[in-house]
C-alpha cells in the first residue's frame, strides 16, 4: 500500500534514440534561456539510462545531467545546496533508489520528530530538494519543515520526481514505457474506492462519519473527459450507495488497469498493498464494533500488468525502498504518486474544499486533465491546497495537512503528460422501479412506512440537513444521519422510520434496492432550525444550548450537531450570525 524483471533492449533501439559518448557531462546552463531547466540527478553507473531521458526531453527543456560525483557528496543537505547554487526553477528527475540518493526527512510538527502511526511526524520527502528559496529550518534545530517553528510556506522551485532504481535495465524499461505512453496515451480512467470508516466508528476515541471513498471518486469522475470505470465497495452490510461499474475486488481491478491511462484509488494502505475495508454487522446492532475485514485489491507480490499514471489515496504505499509504487513501475506503470508515511483526510470528505489528501487528489486530477504535466499538476495542487485548505480538515491537526504535502511523492518522470482523447458519451445506469413502496405521515414529527414484499438488502436515502432520523423499527438498521442513509439488511414486511423535520424540507426520499428505485417528493415545513430541543419555540433554553456548544467541532464528545446551522461539522462565528439574526435560520 515488489518485482524485478530484467529487460534487455536492442542495440537498434538505443541507436535510434541517439546516445552520445559517455564521459564527463557538463552541468553548465544552456541557451536559449526561454526553456525551462530539466535536471537529472543520478550516479555514474546510471549515465546511459539518464542520457535516454536527456535526449528525449532536450527538445523542450534545457537538460542538465548532474551526478553525485559532480556534487562530491551523497548527503541530502549537500545535494540541496548544490541545486540551490546552480538552478532556480524547473524539473528535477532523480534516477536512483532512496538508498543511493537519499530521500530526506522533514518534520511537520515540532512536537513529534519520530515516525508516528497516529499523529504527524517524521516524513521522508523528495520535496526537500524542490524548496530551494525557502529557509526550511528557520529555528535551526535540525528538524526542517516544522509548520509553526519554521513558519513553513509551500512554493516549490523545482518539481521533483524519482525513478527509484539502481538497476539500469529497470530504469531503461521505465523510459521506454514513458515514451510509449506519451505517444499513445490510453483514454480510459479507473476509479477505485473503499470505505475508510463506517458511521459511528471510533477514531482516537471519538465517533466519526461514514468515510466512503466513493464520494471523493465521484467528485473526480466529473473532471474526467474520458471513459471511466468505477470500482466501489459493494460487499458487507454497509456497501457504497454510489453506482459502480463493477464491485471492487482484485479480479476486477487487475482486469481494468491493464489498458488504463489513469488509475486513482481511495483506500487503507500498507507498504505493499491497498485494501478494501468491509463491515459485516455480525451482532446486528448497527454499530461497527465487532471488527472489519480488510481484503487487498492490489498487492505488490501479485502477478499483474499495470499501465499509465497512478494516484494512491492510501497510507504508506511509497514507504521504504521496495513498495507498491516500485512494483507498479516494474509492472508497466509510468508514474506513481503515493504516500511515504501515514496521510490524513477527514472521514466526512464530500467537497473539494474539505481538506486532507482528498483535496490534493481532486486538484491534482483537475490540473492533469487541463494539460499540465504530472509534476506540475501535483505541485500546483500543493500550492493551492496550502494557501486555501490547510486548516479545512477539522478531524486532524493542521500539521497533518502539511504532512500530506510532504507525504506525496512522484515515482516517474515529473514532465510526463497524459495525451488523452475526449470521450463523447458516458453511460448512465438505468434503474427499474423498486417493488418496495412507502407512505408518509407528514408533519414536524414525521413517520415513513416501508412495505418490503420479500427479504431485501436496501438503502433508504433522505436529505440529511433537514431530516433527523431518530428511530427505525428494525433494531439492526444502520442509521447515517450525516449523509442521509439508512441501510436495511435482510429485512421484509413493514418498517417504520421516525424523524423530525428541521426548517423547510423540499427534497426527495428514495428507496433503492437491487431491482430499482422508488422515489417520493416531500415538502414539509418543520421545526425552526434554532429550536434545538424541539419544543416548538425558540427561547432562552435554545440560546443556552447554542452557547454551550459554541466553539466545538463534531470531534467533541459533547458536540450538538443541531447547533451547526450551516452544516459544516462545527459551531463557529458563521453559526452565531445565523442564530442571532432575526427570523428562521
Amino acid at each position: 500500500m515488489k518485482f524485478y524483471k530484467k529487460i534487455v533492449f536492442s542495440v537498434l533501439a538505443v541507436l535510434m534514440i541517439g546516445i552520445p559518448p559517455f564521459g564527463s557531462v557538463s552541468t553548465a546552463r544552456l541557451n536559449p534561456v526561454s526553456k525551462e531547466d530539466y535536471i537529472i540527478l543520478t550516479t555514474k553507473n546510471l549515465l546511459k539510462a539518464a542520457t535516454l531521458f536527456k535526449n528525449y526531453r532536450e527538445n523542450k527543456y534545457n537538460v542538465h545531467i548532474v551526478t553525485l560525483s559532480d556534487i562530491r557528496s551523497n548527503k541530502a543537505k549537500d545535494i540541496r545546496l548544490y541545486l540551490k547554487k546552480h538552478f532556480t526553477n524547473g524539473y528535477l528527475l532523480i534516477i536512483g533508489s532512496e538508498k543511493t540518493i537519499p530521500r530526506p526527512a522533514m518534520y511537520p510538527s515540532e512536537k513529534e520528530h519520530n515516525i508516528s502511526f497516529d499523529s504527524p511526524g517524521k516524513t521522508e520527502t523528495d520535496l526537500y530538494y524542490g524548496l530551494l528559496s525557502e529557509n526550511i529550518d528557520k529555528d535551526g534545530d535540525g528538524f526542517p519543515g516544522e509548520f509553526y517553528d519554521d513558519d513553513m510556506k509551500i512554493s516549490p522551485d523545482l518539481i521533483v520526481g524519482r525513478i527509484p532504481f539502481d538497476n539500469e535495465s529497470i530504469v531503461e524499461k521505465v523510459f521506454y514505457d514513458t515514451v510509449k505512453f506519451e505517444k499513445d496515451s490510453p483514454s480510459k480512467a479507473v476509479l477505485a474506492a473503499s470505505f475508510i470508516s463506517y458511521p459511528g466508528e471510533l477514531y482516537q476515541g471519538v465517533k466519526i462519519f461514514n468515510g466512503d471513498g466513493a464520494r471523493e471518486e465521484e467528485l473526480i469522475s466529473h473532471l474526467l473527459p474520458v471513459r471511466t470505470v468505477k470500482l466501489y465497495n459493494k460487499s458487507g452490510d454497509f456497501p457504497s450507495v454510489y453506482d459502480a461499474t463493477l464491485p471492487l475486488n482484485k479480479e476486477n481491478f487487475y482486469s481494468e488497469i491493464t489498458d488504463a491511462g489513469f488509475t486513482d484509488w481511495v483506500a487503507h494502505g500498507s507498504r505493499e498493498a491497498a485494501y478494501n475495508d468491509i463491515w459485516f454487522d455480525r451482532n446486528k446492532n448497527g454499530i461497527p464494533d465487532d471488527g472489519n475485514e480488510f481484503k487487498s485489491f492490489i498487492s505488490a507480490d501479485d502477478s499483474f500488468k499495470a499501465n499509465g499514471i497512478f494516484f494512491s489515496g492510501s497510507c504508506l504505499n511509497e514507504n521504504g525502498n521496495s513498495n507498491l509504487g516500485t512494483a507498479l513501475l516494474e509492472k508497466g506503470a509510468v508514474s506513481f504518486i503515493g504516500s511515504t508515511e501515514i496521510s490524513f483526510s477527514p472521514s466526512y470528505f464530500a467537497k473539494s474544499s474539505d481538506g486532507g489528501t482528498g483535496s490534493i487528489n481532486y486538484y491534482f486530477v483537475k490540473n492533469l486533465v487541463n494539460g499540465e504535466t504530472v509534476g506540475k499538476a501535483l505541485y500546483d495542487s500543493f500550492r493551492y491546497f496550502f494557501n486555501n485548505f490547510i486548516f479545512s480538515d477539522i478531524e486532524d491537526p493542521v500539521e497533518g495537512s502539511l504532512m500530506d504535502i510532504y507525504d506525496y511523492n512522484i515515482y516517474g518522470d515529473p514532465a510526463l503528460r497524459w495525451h488523452f482523447k475526449v470521450s463523447k458519451t458516458k453511460k448512465n445506469k438505468n434503474y427499474g422501479k423498486s417493488p418496495v413502496s412507502f407512505s408518509i405521515k407528514f408533519g414536524k414529527n414525521i413517520e415513513i412506512t416501508l412495505n418490503i414484499p420479500k427479504e431485501e438488502n436496501l438503502f433508504f436515502l433522505f436529505p440529511p440537513d433537514n431530516l433527523l432520523i431518530t428511530k427505525v423499527s428494525v433494531p439492526s438498521a444502520i442509521i447515517d444521519n450525516n449523509f442521509g442513509i439508512i441501510r436495511l439488511n435482510g429485512t421484509s414486511g413493514t418498517v417504520t422510520i421516525y424523524g423530525r423535520v428541521r426548517g423547510n424540507l423540499n427534497g426527495l426520499l428514495k428507496v433503492e434496492d437491487g431491482a430499482g428505485i422508488s422515489v417520493k417528493t416531500i415538502n414539509v415545513k418543520g421545526y425552526d432550525l434554532k429550536d434545538f430541543n424541539f419544543d416548538g419555540k425558540v427561547n432562552e433554553t435554545d440560546t443556552a444550548i447554542f452557547y454551550k456548544n459554541f466553539g466545538k467541532t463534531y470531534m467533541s464528545p459533547t458536540f450538538n450537531k443541531l447547533c451547526d446551522l450551516n452544516f459544516d461539522h462545527k459551531t463557529d462565528g458563521t453559526d452565531l450570525f445565523l442564530f442571532i439574526k432575526k427570523g428562521p435560520a
